[in-house]
């Protein structure tokens, strides 16, 4: 049952004559089951709700601009239970995950309704002809889609499910129907890098600007693949001519990246903040090293001075981050009088091969970072659940106490709060 619980101040919708308690059964003759249909419903100029009042079935106008929001809450009935994923990718990072961590952890989603609410990546292979037709007459976009290759039998060894052959055909018809889609390609090296990816890149950007970008993402491998297929990870050959074949396509088109972590693993430089166009594959990782860069030295402008109580404090990042944060304490130790430090974390508890900081989680850092600092400061990334607990299932407030600290801190990821960090 959706029920209104109540109304966003001003809102039009208490305004047409919705109250407190209605149950919300139809939208201009459509059933209302989910956040995906009121989402669709707040877009429109004109809403008929059928509703249930008090044992009476009753139908409420609403006029509104298209940009005007309904104002609505709900106290249930809007849940999405996530569609599970029917396929079983090489690659896939669930299947790699030690055991003992958390339940939610452990499901596989593929629901193209948190690609629309989240920006969660999809395969569209265990779609209904009626959600993709709802998608069509919803045009709900953006999509984030995972390709991988556009070659149909390369991408079926990838993802292991014969129904990834019609992902092509369904592309065209999304934006052939005015739906914009991101894509995503992880690189196994063997399988989809090389020719293949420069065909992806190729057949991909014919369909710009409606298919908006494409980020390559690395495979990620854990030290837990007993009995998986056997990838390795990318090889520096694999990562130089990786980097040289986006690059090269992507000259002067903003359509294609690759992320970071193919930079920082060669000792490449990374691109200028201007490379990266509108940052759109930024939560995979592509220009978020440039971005923090600029948001960094943006926030040093005019400063002279920075005070603390605090006598010392350190910094705690993954492998791959280490090198590009320090440079960043060392000028933030010409501007303070406290004693900074940078602790790379290693990846014990996934494997080594794993080394960034989003991945770092609480017992790696209580077993290897040093005890008694007045301050710790760890990115946001590393945090799930509401910004409190580690991959692993540890309390912030636990690594703090293990850590013997006074205050442990939470850095934005995109580095623009390192001097109130060190302030607070």
């Amino acid at each position: 049952m959706a029920v209104i619980s109540g109304f966003d101040n001003g809102s039009v919708a208490r305004h047409a004559g919705l109250k407190e308690g209605d149950e919300v059964l139809t939208f201009n003759g459509r059933e209302f089951s989910d956040v995906i249909d009121y989402l669709y419903a707040d877009s429109l100029e004109e809403v008929i709700f059928t509703v249930k009042r008090k044992g009476r079935v009753k139908r409420v106008g609403v006029i509104k601009n298209a940009t005007e929001p309904l104002g609505i809450n709900f106290k249930c009935g809007l849940e999405v239970s996530p569609k599970r994923c029917k396929n079983k990718c090489l690659f896939c990072f669930i299947d790699q995950l030690p055991k003992g961590m958390r339940d939610t952890l452990y499901v596989k989603d593929d629901d193209y309704r948190f690609s629309v609410i989240s920006g969660n990546y999809v395969t569209l292979t265990n779609i209904t002809d009626k959600d993709f037709e709802r998608i069509l007459e919803y045009k709900l976009s953006p999509l984030y889609i995972s390709v991988h290759a556009w070659d149909k039998e390369v991408r079926k060894k990838l993802v292991t499910n014969p129904n990834t052959v019609t992902l092509n055909d369904k592309i065209k018809k999304l934006v052939d129907n005015g739906i914009t889609v991101h894509t995503q390609v992880v690189l196994c090296e063997g399988i989809n890098d090389g020719d293949v990816l420069v065909e992806t890149m190729t057949e991909l950007y014919k369909f710009y600007p409606m298919v908006k970008s494409l980020a390559v993402v690395p495979v990620g491998l854990t030290g837990h693949r007993d009995g998986l297929y056997p990838l390795k990870p990318l090889s520096t050959e694999c990562l130089n001519r990786t980097i040289d074949d986006v690059e090269k396509f992507n000259d002067g088109k903003n359509f294609s990246w690759v992320s970071d972590e193919f930079y920082v693993k060669t000792g490449r430089s990374i691109p200028s903040y201007n490379a990266y166009g509108e940052f759109e594959q930024i939560e995979n990782g592509v220009g978020l090293v440039a971005d923090f860069l600029k948001n960094f030295e943006d926030s040093l402008n005019g400063v002279d001075k920075i005070l603390t109580e605090d006598k010392s404090i350190a910094f705690i990042t993954g492998e791959s981050f280490y090198e590009i944060l320090s440079s960043c304490v060392e000028r933030l130790q010409t501007l303070t009088d406290a004693k900074l430090d940078v602790f790379a974390v290693k990846n014990n508890f996934f494997g080594g091969a794993i080394t960034v900081s989003g991945l770092v989680v609480g017992r790696d850092i209580i077993a290897q970072v040093p005890r008694g600092y007045d301050k710790y400061v760890v990115p946001k990334n590393m945090l799930k659940e509401f910004n409190t607990v580690f991959l692993d299932g540890y309390e912030l407030d636990e690594v703090r106490r293990e850590l013997l600290g006074n205050k442990i801190c939470v850095a934005d990821k995109n580095g623009g709060d390192f001097i109130e960090i060190i302030k607070r």
